[in-house]
């Protein structure tokens, strides 16, 4: 039998818990960066072309900074 942990995105990252009452409501749901793939929606088309070109990514993932919250990690 193999031991299995599991972790949150907070966790993951190494930041502290949001407060719910102050964090960004966008999608990067507090912790400042959003994981986007190559598709036509924007902001997100152009965030992932801008991180695409100062470094190319092997499985079409980039984490870039939310748009909304600037990656302050607070609600503006």
């Amino acid at each position: 039998m193999s031991d299995v942990e599991s972790t949150d995105r907070y966790k993951a990252l190494g930041i502290p818990y949001p407060d719910p009452k102050t964090m960004c409501k966008g999608r990067c749901e507090g912790t400042g960066y959003v994981p986007v793939k190559f598709g036509p929606d924007e902001p997100w088309r152009t965030l992932w072309m801008c991180a695409e070109a100062k470094h190319p990514t092997d499985d079409g993932w980039h984490f870039v900074v939310c748009p909304r919250c600037k990656g302050t990690r607070l609600e503006p």
